[in-house]
């Protein structure tokens, strides 16, 4: 997600919950990669009744959408709701 979030920062997020959470266009959420078994943090670009299509910010090198397609919106864990930055 450079250049908004760098390694070694830290998120803090709430839970998404199917049906009481709102997801909209541009919010940055974590989400369970749909082949492999590991968790990733990306920007929701378009939504799609009950999928969405996420990108990462670095989207030269990022593992998204442009790679696996839309994603159900089971996939997300949840929505970040601030970070705070690596210190050194």
């Amino acid at each position: 997600m450079l250049p908004t979030l760098k390694e070694g920062d830290m998120v803090f997020f709430k839970r998404y919950i199917k049906n009481k959470s709102l997801l909209k266009v541009g919010q940055i959420v974590i989400i369970s990669h749909p082949l492999k078994n590991i968790r990733l943090i990306k920007r929701v670009k378009h939504i799609i009744k009950n999928s969405i299509e996420v990108l990462g910010d670095n989207i030269e090198y990022s593992d998204d959408s442009n790679k696996f397609g839309v994603i159900n919106n089971e996939k997300v864990i949840g929505i970040v709701t601030s970070k705070i930055k690596k210190i050194f």
